[in-house]
């Protein structure tokens, strides 16, 4: 009986410490439990960081719409009228104005009518009795021909929207590695607490059975109560697991969210008993998987939108040192009865020079756009450098990880060998509890270990996808 005991009670172990060894394929999902894909699939339109990154994007739209208003047609209302004086006079003057983004030239067309008793100087201003109907058109020949604020701001703003969009997705990234994370840690805390349990179970059942045998007179009183101090130490380290795993799943519910965004704390009974097997290393070369991550990265895409609109700014500023030089030309008619003077059709050419001296401001804009170019290729240099880092250095992880876990899978198998031949040499009396016990606690710790070192090499692969660029899985 003594001996049909302690086999059972092996099995027991052996069996409580190979929860923990993977059994399900990559990326299944176990029905009842939670899967990394059900955190990610929980954070868009629920966590609060993904709906900022939406709301960025949605700003950086509302400012390339208010660009594009530049170019709206835009409606001028003037009145004005001297009822009381030597020269009463009644005007009204209404214009539309159009600028277009060709050579940056402004259309516009007009009704005026001006009545009343006008002076001499002022003589242009009155119209026939139904008013003046003109057209014109303004064309800038040197500044604000090629380039102007207007077409600046509304290529900006379209670099925005995609700067905007890029810095989303690179923050969106860094949420599902965190969730990724804190998920696998999860994971992780539940598997060391199964440890645990188990073997305090299999002290607890193990003292029924020593009782016996001590009531009997064939175990000593001293294996009983060893074996007591033994319960007493695994209620100790099931408790320390237990606060683990509390605040894991704490950790877990800032990215674990019910469909009003707000955290929910997942129940140990979600928890997966089975870790899925690890993933397989990259079967890309490094250098290969770093110049893949330089052109997926959305940081490098993001900086790379930055340097495209400080390019504009340069432009736009080293326009602004040019002349000011436009031409203008517009036709009126003046229609109903009046002067003579004033009904034949009117065409009328005009030209404007302006000259800023000595283009203070025009070379200070150009000198601050230029120090900007400058800045962000520096940054676009740094980010790169880190990208490769960071990719280098995920690599190196993940590949220790992966080792690291095969040794401990080796010291684990290797320390269950060892705890259950003691349990064989304490069934034939060659051996004590305090052997076994000792036994059984190594090959927990080595369980323990072989948990630690999957769950590393998850993470790792995580921030191994991450770090090229993709959604961690």
């Amino acid at each position: 009986m003594r001996v049909g005991v302690h086999r059972v009670l092996g099995l027991a172990l052996v069996l409580g410490l190979l929860l923990a060894w993977p059994t399900t394929s990559w990326g299944a999902s176990v029905e009842g439990t939670i899967t990394l894909r059900d955190v990610l699939e929980r954070l868009p339109g629920r966590h609060p960081s993904w709906e900022a990154a939406d709301r960025r994007i949605d700003a950086a739209r509302g400012k390339r719409m208010s660009a594009r208003g530049a170019f709206d047609p835009t409606l001028v209302v003037t009145a004005a009228a001297a009822p009381v004086g030597y020269y009463e006079t009644r005007q009204i003057d209404v214009k539309v104005e159009q600028a277009t983004p060709l050579w940056g030239t402004l259309v516009f067309a007009g009704w005026r009518r001006g009545q009343g008793n006008f002076a001499v100087y002022d003589g242009k201003l009155e119209t026939a009795q139904a008013g003046e109907l003109r057209a014109g058109v303004r064309v800038p020949l040197l500044r604000d021909g090629f380039i102007d604020r207007r077409r600046t701001d509304r290529r900006q703003t379209e670099r925005q929207l995609d700067l905007a969009e890029r810095r989303a997705e690179a923050k969106r990234l860094e949420l599902q590695l965190a969730a990724a994370q804190a998920y696998w840690r999860w994971v992780g805390a539940h598997q060391r607490l199964a440890i645990v349990e188990g073997l305090l179970a299999l002290a607890d059942h193990r003292q029924v059975g020593l009782r016996r045998m001590v009531g009997a007179g064939a175990v000593a009183e001293i294996e009983a109560i060893d074996n007591e101090r033994s319960i007493a130490e695994r209620q100790l380290d099931r408790t320390a697991a237990q606060q683990q795993l509390d605040a894991a799943a704490v950790k877990l519910s800032l990215y674990w969210r019910d469909a009003e965004g707000h955290p929910r704390i997942p129940e140990r009974e979600l928890a997966p008993a089975m870790l899925p097997p690890l993933p397989p290393l990259p079967n890309v070369a490094p250098e290969q998987l770093v110049s893949d991550a330089q052109q997926r990265r959305p940081e490098l895409a993001a900086i790379e939108q930055e340097l495209q609109i400080a390019e504009l700014e340069v432009r736009w500023a080293r326009n602004q040192r040019a002349p000011d030089v436009s031409v203008q030309a517009y036709v009126a008619r003046d229609f109903g009865t009046g002067p003579a003077a004033l009904l034949p059709t009117e065409l009328a050419l005009s030209l404007m020079v302006e000259v800023p001296i000595p283009l203070r401001k025009a070379r200070g804009q150009l000198q601050t756009a230029h120090a900007e170019v400058g800045r962000v290729r520096a940054e676009r240099r740094l980010v790169g450098d880190e990208v490769t880092a960071e990719l280098r250095t995920a690599d190196i992880a993940l590949r220790a990880a992966l080792a690291q876990h095969e040794l401990a899978e080796q010291q684990r198998a290797l320390a269950e060998q060892v705890a259950a031949a003691e349990r064989r040499r304490l069934d034939l009396g060659a051996s004590t509890v305090l052997l076994v016990n000792l036994r059984e606690q190594g090959a927990a710790a080595a369980a323990t270990k072989s948990i630690d070192a999957a769950i590393g090499s998850h993470i790792a692969y995580a921030e191994h996808r991450v770090a090229q660029g993709l959604p961690p899985r």
